[in-house]
């Protein structure tokens, strides 16, 4: 079936949005709720599931009265979600039992030894590390640590998995138990090959088949949304509807999307590349058709941000004005966990003189060092994929700190080549609502071009950052 609108539930780390896309790829409406994220320490991060599907309901709420309002006609849904959080809930009352634990929690950092599959084998059969921040070892942590978890097991009625399962157990009329490939991806449970969850994978980490939802497609039919019947045609993870937020990303383009977390993508087109220190994810599917992309991971970006707000008590961190420092200190911003290609939990974030501490500089000196760390990972990870036979001519930026100039212009000093930073930000949400439309022909957005200009002092501060990333680390 054709549909002329396709509202987007874009539920990210943050905040859920409710997103209403025409045909000609305009954002026509727009509500937002913010969500809690708790940080009970540093490993210990959490979500309340409940407050997490109240805000979609909100948002939803809010878009079906401008739909009625304006009397549109033509209405699905597409549901984009952060990935690798992951929710336990009683199938019987859709009730969640269990806190959602974050994607950035690694609170099963230690218990990760004890895997009895080989990382080699576990990285060939889903082209992801053995990592604390995937769902599989979280899965594992309820079974063993939350009685509420180990009740709804005796009496049959868990369900437990990706946090988008959840959603769509509880917004749709039918309440099915599906998972979109690119979710049921990022537990580490899901063979990225054999499209099933994987025996060997579920053993290796003590989780039952049936408790877990079915893997299907992200363009799929998974039933109406309660109270108002449109159709959810499509699920995606947040970042694999992110790549598609311009349309088709153009030959020698990467995408990097700057939010929580920063996230580097390249088209590896219908083949998963698994033989890599990154990433393969699978970015689109459907009945008939994947599409796989490398990927780099940033935990530290955004999330950086509010962790120096905490440790290093700047308040509005936001407003500082750090373009004009000219002594900016080497920060080795592990915030998150040391993402790709390094996979480390275990490494603290630091600057380079481990003499000094933030007090030993000033404000924008600290903000200046932060953002150029997040530039610096995000270029070790380009350089990684140029491995892969990546040819990058262009980078394409999105995400909310794109609205940083001076990070976009020390992003494209530091890799020589073009930065283009749309003027529309909302990159995942139009990317689903691309994909749930099929693919339209839609027009190119305005946007902003940061070329490379010779910095040469940057250039050596990334030089020092890497290698003091490599000492860090070995």
């Amino acid at each position: 079936m054709t549909y002329s609108h396709i509202i987007v539930i874009d539920q990210g780390t943050h905040s859920t949005r409710a997103i209403i896309y025409n045909a000609s790829g305009e954002s026509i409406f727009r509500s937002q709720q913010e969500i809690d994220l708790f940080y009970r320490d540093s490993l210990h991060i959490e979500q309340d599931g409940k407050q997490i599907l109240a805000s979609c309901q909100s948002v939803l709420t809010d878009a079906h009265k401008f739909i009625n309002d304006n009397k549109l006609e033509g209405i699905a849904m597409a549901l984009s979600t952060q990935r690798s959080t992951v929710i336990a809930w009683n199938v019987k009352t859709g009730e969640a039992i269990t806190p959602a634990l974050s994607w950035l929690d690694t609170r099963t950092q230690d218990e990760l030894k004890e895997v009895s599959l080989a990382e080699n084998v576990i990285k060939e059969k889903t082209g992801l590390p053995l990592s604390a921040h995937y769902g599989a070892s979280k899965l594992q942590w309820f079974l063993k640590h939350d009685e509420r978890v180990q009740q709804a097991q005796l009496e049959n009625n868990l369900k437990f998995g990706p946090l988008a399962a959840y959603l769509i157990f509880n917004l749709v009329e039918q309440q099915p138990l599906y998972v979109d490939y690119s979710n049921a991806h990022r537990t580490l449970l899901w063979n990225l090959q054999t499209k099933c969850w994987d025996n060997d994978l579920l053993e290796a980490f003590s989780i039952d088949e049936s408790n877990l939802p079915e893997p299907v497609p992200s363009d799929f039919e998974y039933g109406e949304l309660k109270n108002y019947g449109y159709p959810l045609v499509l699920v995606n993870g947040d970042q694999n509807s992110a790549v598609y937020g311009y349309g088709k990303l153009a030959e020698q383009t990467t995408f990097i999307n700057m939010g929580t977390g920063a996230f580097v993508l390249a088209n590896s087109k219908q083949q998963p590349v698994l033989n890599t220190k990154l990433l393969a994810s699978i970015t689109y599917s459907s009945e008939h058709e994947q599409e796989y992309a490398l990927e780099g991971t940033v935990n530290g970006a955004g999330a950086a941000m509010t962790w120096a707000e905490s440790e290093w008590s700047i308040s509005d961190i936001e407003s500082l004005s750090w373009q004009k420092v000219e002594e900016v200190p080497i920060f080795l911003n592990s915030i998150g966990g040391l993402g790709s290609p390094f996979w480390r939990s275990d490494v603290s974030p630091q600057f380079l003189d481990v003499n000094k501490s933030h007090n030993d500089y000033t404000k924008e000196q600290c903000m200046a060092a932060l953002m150029e760390s997040i530039v610096f990972l995000l270029m070790i990870n380009i350089e990684e994929m140029f491995k892969h036979g990546v040819v990058t001519n262009q980078l394409l930026v999105a995400g909310g700190m794109s609205k940083d100039k001076h990070l976009c212009q020390c992003l494209a000093n530091v890799s020589s080549v073009s930065v283009v930073v749309s003027n529309f930000k909302e990159a995942t949400s139009r990317g689903a609502a691309w994909l749930a439309l099929q693919r339209p022909e839609w027009g190119v957005l305005e946007s902003k071009i940061f070329n490379p200009v010779n910095d040469n002092a940057l250039q050596l501060r990334y030089g020092e950052f890497k290698s003091a990333m490599q000492r860090l680390i070995h």
